[in-house]
């Protein structure tokens, strides 16, 4: 059977779909650089921007692959979808491209929000659409963890057919049998090394760690600037006298305080814009202000030392083992919320659009590599890469999971003909 690759990117659907025994006769891709890449994994140099494509020079195909554009549809792209028409809108010429061709199935690949955007409209725009050109989608929301990758990174796959009174079969649920993100690390690899004021922050944390008695840690964070804070947490309603009364950020006075300005700028930046600590947050105050109030000695001494570079470094948010309070047993993310400590079974989603947030080997003081999140994606047997660790990220947050794409592509073969 034959398929095309639209939106190619690095090949997830290709290497997906070959593994299953198809052959490529068509790839597409917009960003030069990927198409180059592609020639020399693939030996397919794709074509570039697809709203130039003529449907007419495409060969016929027995399979449509697309891994439309998603960051207008995703939480880190601020579900901007619908705001979005250059790449939200790109779905229209996949349904130009089947239309013409009328292959038997479509395979479709984007984050869960494709489906709720806009109220549900820019999904309801894809079904109605396809509908008018004979295909029935069915979809299923599948992560890499589902089927035995331990990455947590939740994709909705949709399938078009024209099997109207046929379901599709998705691919089991596999047990991930034990494993972690540590047994694929590289014993030898070329990655980059936590920069020095990070194995500091982390060293220093954990040293918090290490005298405290935090019983079960779970789902919760510490924030720092609570350590000694009084302040009520929704504040917009009291007067600048009555403010003065409370202590700000690492318990500093407020009583000297002769404006608003000056008030707000000692209390945490979280509480600062709308004279309340956000609802998300309130736990993890409450528990900070909690865990201070029995190590006040402790946590003084410690809070002399933090470094106060970035709000988000003083809060660190653990994902992490209920009863192992290690950082180091761990992976650890750099996210604009916080320091997010992660067990270490499953890594969290690539993200395509920050390198900021590339997962960290704390025992190991380095980022993982571009080969290792490669193998997150199932795509570790390709040659080349992007040059740089950044461009590499880019490129794999983006792509499609090839081994959830493998197992589609098997199934697709045993489903009853169109």
């Amino acid at each position: 059977m034959k398929f095309i690759d639209l939106f190619a990117g690095l090949g997830g659907f290709h290497t997906g779909f070959i593994n299953s025994g198809y052959e490529c006769v068509f790839a597409c891709e917009l960003e030069p650089h990927l198409r180059e890449l592609y020639l020399k994994n693939y030996g397919i140099k794709p074509h570039g921007d697809i709203t130039k494509v003529d449907e007419k020079i495409i060969p016929e195909h027995d399979v449509m692959c697309a891994g439309f554009p998603c960051q207008p549809f995703s939480l880190a792209g601020k579900k901007k979808g619908a705001e979005c028409p250059e790449s939200g809108k790109l779905i229209d010429h996949v349904i130009r491209i089947a239309k013409h061709h009328k292959p038997r199935f479509i395979v479709l690949e984007n984050v869960p929000n494709v489906l709720t955007i806009a109220q549900g409209s820019f999904w309801d725009y894809m079904q109605s659409s396809f509908e008018k050109i004979g295909y029935k989608l069915e979809y299923k929301v599948i992560s890499p963890v589902d089927v035995g990758i331990p990455q947590n990174r939740k994709r909705v796959f949709i399938v078009g057919s024209k099997l109207a009174d046929e379901e599709f079969t998705w691919p089991e649920y596999m047990q991930l049998d034990k494993q972690s993100l540590f047994d694929i690390l590289d014993d030898k690899c070329e990655s980059k090394t936590l920069e020095p004021k990070k194995v500091e922050l982390l060293a220093h944390w954990q040293s918090l760690l290490s005298k405290i008695n935090l019983g079960k840690f779970s789902s919760v964070s510490l924030v720092a600037p609570e350590f000694g804070a009084t302040y009520p947490l929704d504040f917009s309603s009291l007067s600048l006298s009555k403010m003065r009364e409370y202590k700000g950020a690492y318990g500093t006075s407020l009583s000297d305080c002769k404006t608003w300005t000056e008030l707000l700028e000692r209390l945490p930046s979280y509480c600062r814009k709308n004279k309340k600590v956000a609802n998300w947050l309130e736990k993890s105050v409450m528990y900070s202000r909690s865990i201070y109030s029995s190590n006040s000695a402790i946590i003084d001494d410690w809070s002399k030392s933090i470094n106060k570079e970035n709000n988000s470094w003083q809060i660190l948010e653990w994902r992490g083992k209920h009863y192992e309070h290690n950082i180091y047993n761990h992976i650890v993310q750099f996210r604009a919320s916080g320091i997010r400590i992660l067990k270490p079974e499953i890594a969290p989603s690539l993200i395509s659009m920050t390198p900021t947030q590339i997962p960290i080997i704390p025992s190991q003081n380095r980022y993982i590599s571009a080969h290792e999140a490669a193998k997150l994606q199932n795509l570790h047997e390709l040659k080349n890469l992007p040059e740089g660790l950044v461009q590499s990220f880019k490129a794999l947050g983006n792509a499609v999971n090839a081994k959830v794409v493998e197992l589609i592509a098997t199934n697709l073969k045993l489903w009853k003909t169109a």
